[in-house]
């Protein structure tokens, strides 16, 4: 066990005590800052802070490690010791490593915060599936550090992204340091001790490219075929829509019968990724397409949970059933030949936006919604348009 003793530190005394130690561990208490404590170790000498205190009744310590003698002297680890002291003596007591907030629990309280958010809006959590799945690259490497060791961590995490971007590639190394950052996001709104500097500050994040890549157009055909080869009508249906409207997939299985207006030749899709309503224009094969879908009700439906049972596509939320499908093009892949079609049909870009539900840059959602009431006419017009044109493609 370490020697304890008292005295009053100087450079020329801490390198006397270094000299004559012969391998013994000491340690030195500051008799002039109370709490400043120096160890002098076989390899290193070493400062550190150490106090008791209570916090709402419960005894607790702050032993905070300060550096190493020489590169800190005694005059700057007493400056350091000092502002822990008023620090503490304000009430802005560090927790210790016990029973600071790990990176585990932040992930966690980050997945409720998720899942409530995507409750609020009505959407299925898509996000937070994500997140859950990114944990397997997270929790194993800082699920017990705590927050605060995380921030003044930087350079491990940044080692950390670079083997993760060699192991699993450049997209999935990015999003497992944003989930990183916005964890300790998260967190710091509750916690005012811990560090302002992210975690991730070092981080240099991996160049993504954009991959919007659509149907080509001599592949239509084969997109033909193998969807007439899906047994179910109601996936028939939902892939159909969802190329000849260019809506976004998750979008798409979660219209809901009352969202049509056949009327007004409309349909609304509600609560979409922008946060507004986006209502797009019928053209005469987006109906087929709706019809087949309320065709298989009497069929396919008979196994349909009340959750589902109001839907248009029922069975075609997250992606189930996609990849059986077997299709050349599906999903975001859909809605990129919607806009490539749409395109090459020489379409006003503005028009295409509001037909994808984009909501162009620099406009309020307020003078979006008066442009699209006065485009009317002019995107139901680009919609037949481009649904004849994809008609035309698949040979149907």
């Amino acid at each position: 066990m370490a020697a304890r003793v008292k005295r009053l530190l100087s450079d020329g005394m801490i390198e006397a005590v270094a000299e004559f130690a012969e391998g013994q561990a000491k340690i030195i208490f500051d008799t002039k800052i109370p709490g400043l404590r120096l160890r002098v170790g076989k390899h290193r000498i070493s400062w550190t802070y150490f106090a008791e205190h209570r916090i709402h009744g419960n005894r607790s310590t702050t032993c905070q490690a300060l550096g190493h003698f020489p590169s800190m002297n005694t005059a700057v680890a007493r400056q350091a010791a000092l502002i822990i002291a008023g620090r503490n003596a304000s009430g802005r007591i560090a927790p210790g490593k016990r029973t600071a907030v790990k990176f585990e629990t932040a992930f966690a309280e980050y997945l409720k915060y998720l899942e409530a958010k995507a409750a609020r809006a009505g959407k299925p959590a898509r996000w937070a599936v994500n997140v859950r799945k990114l944990g397997r690259l997270l929790l194993p490497e800082f699920g017990r550090w705590p927050l605060a060791d995380l921030s003044n961590s930087p350079a491990v995490i940044r080692d950390w992204h670079v083997k993760v971007t060699a192991e699993n590639g450049p997209v999935s190394a990015n999003r497992a340091a944003q989930v990183l950052r916005s964890c300790y996001r998260h967190a710091a709104r509750l916690n005012r001790d811990l560090p302002h500097e992210l975690p991730t500050s070092a981080v240099a994040y991996n160049e993504e490219v954009s991959r919007e890549t659509g149907l080509p157009f001599n592949q239509f055909l084969a997109w033909a075929d193998a969807w007439r080869k899906i047994d179910s009508p109601t996936r028939r249906a939902y892939h159909l829509f969802c190329l000849l409207s260019g809506c976004r997939p998750g979008e798409g299985s979660r219209i809901r019968w009352a969202d049509l207006k056949p009327k007004a030749r409309s349909l609304t899709i509600g609560k979409a990724k922008g946060g507004l309503d986006i209502v797009l224009p019928m053209s005469a094969p987006i109906a087929g397409a709706l019809k087949i879908a309320r065709d298989a009700i009497g069929t396919a439906r008979k196994g349909t949970n009340d959750a589902e049972r109001d839907l248009v596509f029922p069975g075609c939320a997250h992606g189930q059933n996609v990849i059986r499908d077997a299709l050349p093009a599906h999903g975001n892949m859909l809605r990129h030949t919607y806009r490539t079609v749409a395109a090459d049909l020489k379409v006003d870009d503005l028009l295409i936006q509001f037909l994808m539900g984009h909501k162009p840059r620099g406009i309020s959602a307020g003078y979006v919604s008066r442009l699209i009431l006065q485009s009317g006419t002019a995107m139901r017009e680009a919609q037949r348009t481009i649904s004849r044109r994809i008609i035309k493609l698949l040979g149907l």
